[in-house]
């Protein structure tokens, strides 16, 4: 039988959506599905992801938003702190779904406005911008909750047949990108976990502040790079993910992009397309992604 999982993907930007006749909101269709992939052992092949988009610029919002099983907020070249009507409502819109424990990806912007709407803070980084590829170290606690998403550890699993599947039982895709560390599980077991993610980044605003109810998943030497929110319905599990990077970016998208920026001198964009590798974590992080609204 095959379930669907409903998401809405809340589109930021429409600009950016006509940079390249479109490609932005299939960034993060793509991503979100997986970009078809399904393991060898079958265990993802009976969920169909069903997206939805929603303009926030035109204040588009589902007439059920709790029908869905969760919700993506795009990039966007505009500030969460602004007091643009849309992005206010969008601050209201947020907090809601957050009172209901609703499922949120945030990237970029989207990591912003959902550390900004739910207590804390978001600003010109005096450091500067962050462009190019970077590596980002994962915190050790951050590695095991991703392990334990990837791997369907969770407790509220969307398919309750994985949930009660054991670790060893649990297929680990052979997904590029993100290095591994081995560590002891509470069997004393060696698990492999994800020490630092590689992920596209152009961005200028970022964490000054982090709510106290959030943990970031690591940091470079210039912004937090993302965050989690664990549920207090359901104590181990998180419905708030969010990364400060582009995940869901191609290297052709990322390198229009830096090419197209007017407040950079060309020097230091030239420095950043070339850090720019055809290869990133993305099919480990739309896997982490998946699952984590699976889950």
């Amino acid at each position: 039988m095959v379930k669907q999982m409903k998401i809405a993907i809340i589109v930021t930007d429409e600009v950016l959506e006509c940079k390249n006749k479109g490609e932005f909101y299939s960034l993060y269709d793509n991503f979100i599905k997986r970009y078809g992939l399904i393991d060898e052992h079958n265990e993802f092949g009976n969920v169909e992801v069903i997206t939805t988009r929603y303009s926030a610029v035109q204040k588009e919002w589902p007439i059920d938003p709790l029908s869905y099983d969760g919700y993506i907020i795009t990039g966007s070249a505009s500030s969460a702190y602004d007091n643009n009507e849309w992005i206010l409502l969008l601050k209201e819109r947020i907090i809601e779904l957050d009172r209901h424990e609703m499922k949120m990806c945030g990237i970029c912007f989207g990591h912003q406005i959902l550390v900004e709407s739910l207590g804390g803070k978001i600003e010109k980084n005096t450091k500067g911008w962050e462009l190019g590829q970077y590596t980002v170290p994962l915190n050790k606690e951050v590695s095991i909750i991703f392990d334990n998403i990837i791997n369907n550890k969770n407790k509220n699993n969307f398919n309750n047949d994985s949930a009660n599947s054991s670790r060893s039982n649990s297929p680990i895709l052979k997904l590029d990108g993100a290095s591994t560390t081995p560590t002891d599980d509470d069997n004393g077991s060696k698990l492999l976990l994800k020490d630092n993610i590689s992920i596209y980044q152009i961005h200028q605003d970022h964490v000054s502040i982090l709510p106290n109810d959030m943990i970031s998943i690591g940091s470079t030497e210039k912004s937090i790079q993302g965050v989690l929110k664990e549920s207090k319905k359901q104590p181990g599990n998180y419905y708030i993910i969010s990364f400060q990077g582009h995940p869901e970016f191609s290297y052709d998208f990322i390198h229009l992009l830096i090419s197209d920026l007017h407040h950079v001198n060309q020097e230091m964009k030239d420095i950043s397309i070339k850090t720019l590798q055809q290869t990133t974590c993305q099919p480990w992080l739309s896997n982490l992604v998946f699952n984590f609204f699976k889950n």
